[in-house]
């Protein structure tokens, strides 16, 4: 639930957005345009919802064929040692077994080897092996992206583009609910800093029921990097139809005023199988 809290200032693109504990500004009764303008983008992102859902429907996500994490070209060879293949070899069993919290624990026990113990590199894991590594778990979809947020920060170019994608690509599993969506949109912009992958990320939060959406965008004003928060003027108006909501007065109000339907629960939960009914 939104707290109000003091006064808090925080730096967006549309200039100094206060987050103040006062009083809220007096607001105008919305003209009957508006209002319908309103009521017709919540029944769209409703629709959006229902049709995504229902597309999913018949898709069959483990007929993806595993990939093969032992195929190493001659550099990639070279940039590995011994116990970075029984690494590899260890991740290709797990994989082969869809046994993700072994997967899991490689990564952690990968990401505490000594220096130099898996590769020559300064960064402690070499560069073949991160992308192994989130190869392995973007198979896994919704339940290995906890993890991939670590790899969103990744100094190198290629890793982070492919966890990236394999982020995104998570990010639209059928099987996760908008709460733990939420969760995660919000982790993701405590890393991210470009333009592109946040706003392409914060599309997420339109297919959010109205209070998680809410909770969810201050979070971010709360919580992400300063180029996330850049984004949220935007978004808050794409996602509630109005403008200028600038407080978390503002962003209460419109979360009472616009209360979760009563299919919400059902419409955005998570689905694990196509037996749901609408």
């Amino acid at each position: 639930m939104l707290q109000i809290v003091g006064v808090l200032a925080l730096c967006l693109s549309a200039g100094l957005i206060v987050l103040s504990g006062g009083d809220a500004r007096e607001k105008k009764a919305r003209p009957n345009s508006q209002q319908q303008s309103i009521d017709e983008r919540r029944a769209a992102r409703r629709r959006q919802a229902r049709r995504s859902r229902e597309t999913a429907r018949g898709l069959k996500p483990d007929s993806r064929q595993k990939p093969n994490l032992l195929l190493l070209d001659d550099a990639e060879e070279r940039e590995l040692t011994d116990l970075a293949r029984k690494v590899l070899a260890s991740l290709q069993a797990a994989l082969d077994s869809e046994d993700y919290s072994q997967i899991a624990k490689i990564l952690a026990m990968a990401q505490d080897a000594p220096k130099g113990s898996l590769g020559k590199t300064t960064d402690g894991m070499p560069v073949v092996l991160r992308k192994k590594i989130v190869e392995a778990m973007g198979w896994f979809g919704a339940k290995a992206l906890p993890e991939m947020i670590g790899f969103l920060g990744d100094p190198n170019q290629e890793v982070y583009q492919m966890s990236l994608d394999q982020f995104e690509l998570a990010l639209s599993d059928i099987t996760l609910g908008d709460r733990d969506r939420a969760r995660i949109v919000t982790m993701a912009s405590t890393v991210l800093t470009d333009h592109d992958a946040l706003e392409q990320i914060f599309m997420e939060i339109a297919n959010m029921r109205n209070s998680v959406a809410a909770d969810t965008m201050y979070s971010i004003c709360m919580e992400g990097t300063p180029e996330a928060k850049a984004q949220m003027p935007e978004v808050i108006e794409f996602v509630t139809g109005e403008e200028n909501i600038t407080t978390v007065e503002d962003l209460t109000r419109w979360k009472n005023e616009n209360p979760d339907g009563p299919d919400d629960e059902d419409l955005y939960g998570p689905m694990s199988d196509g037996s749901d009914e609408e």
